[in-house]
């Protein structure tokens, strides 16, 4: 029922079914439900794409990295290739076996899922790797130590200026015969230096030879120097290498001036050519044989 202010107005009045507020009410719930609902699921749904879109970025980013740590771990192998290669190159020069590793790359790379288990195979590979190139590393430096200690004492040089007149081997001049050394040509009087550190083993005469003087370098190796027209150091000297020793003579059985020298290995003559301007990558060879 409305009723006017003004009471002269009439009043009138109207009914509303029941039935139809309910259905009013109703409807009015059912929409601010769905409102609320809708309110609710569009955050939900929008944090769902914030987060989604991070983890796009997140995954994009991890993916680079995953790249990255994979053309790495190619780079650190290959540079494993390249020092094996140089490492058994060196080797081979010093005389040394290669070094066979015992760490290998699976061919078996399908039991990994992902590719960051791939890359973690590979670096644990990489890490073993390394280790066997460092415990080469440390028998390469104790075999260089070894070498240049003994290199000293190693006949390696020339022991005069001249000519070889007469090689080691079988001869038929001037006396035949199998000859225990080499016959170098120089002037009378000219200097003798030792051709490796070592001690004065004998100094006096040899009959044959003459005037001989003998140094033991250790290792079972020895050297001797006839036909000296005189001796510049005595027995038991300790002799360095290039030291003069004695003076080229014809002292013996000799048809002139001249140096008779032999390289004795445990007291058995060997070609003294062989370590004739011998450095220390050629004589490391030679002891590893």
């Amino acid at each position: 029922m409305v009723i006017p202010h003004d009471a002269r107005e009439n009043s009138f009045s109207f009914k509303i079914p029941i039935l139809l507020v309910y259905a009013l009410i109703g409807i009015t719930l059912f929409s601010a439900l769905v409102v609320g609902s809708s309110l609710v699921y569009s955050s939900i749904l929008s944090r769902r794409l914030v987060h989604y879109h991070n983890a796009l970025a997140k995954n994009r980013e991890q993916k680079e990295v995953i790249d990255s740590f994979s053309k790495e771990t190619q780079k650190v192998h290959a540079v494993i290739s390249e020092l094996v290669a140089e490492d058994n190159e060196l080797r081979k020069l010093l005389g040394l076996k290669s070094w066979k590793t015992k760490v290998a790359l699976s061919s078996d790379m399908d039991k990994f899922s992902g590719k960051s288990e791939k890359i973690s195979h590979n670096l644990k590979i990489a890490d073993l790797q390394l280790s066997e190139r460092e415990k080469s590393l440390d028998e390469l430096k104790s075999w260089v130590k070894t070498v240049r200690t003994r290199y000293v004492s190693t006949p390696s040089r020339w022991p005069i200026s001249g000519r070889i007149v007469s090689r080691f081997g079988y001869r038929v001049y001037p006396w035949r015969g199998f000859h225990t050394g080499l016959d170098i040509s120089g002037r009378y009087g000219a200097p003798v230096r030792a051709t490796a550190n070592g001690v004065v083993s004998f100094a006096g005469w040899k009959r044959g030879y003459g005037r001989t003087l003998m140094i033991d370098h250790g290792h079972g190796t020895s050297t001797l120097y006839a036909h000296a027209s005189g001796l510049a150091v005595k027995s038991g000297q300790h002799i360095k290498k290039g030291q003069v020793i004695c003076y080229v003579g014809n002292t013996g059985y000799t048809t002139g001036p001249h140096l008779h020298y032999e390289v004795r290995k445990a007291g058995r003559p060997v070609n003294p050519v062989s370590y004739l301007n011998l450095n220390i990558l050629t004589a490391s060879r030679i002891w590893r044989r």
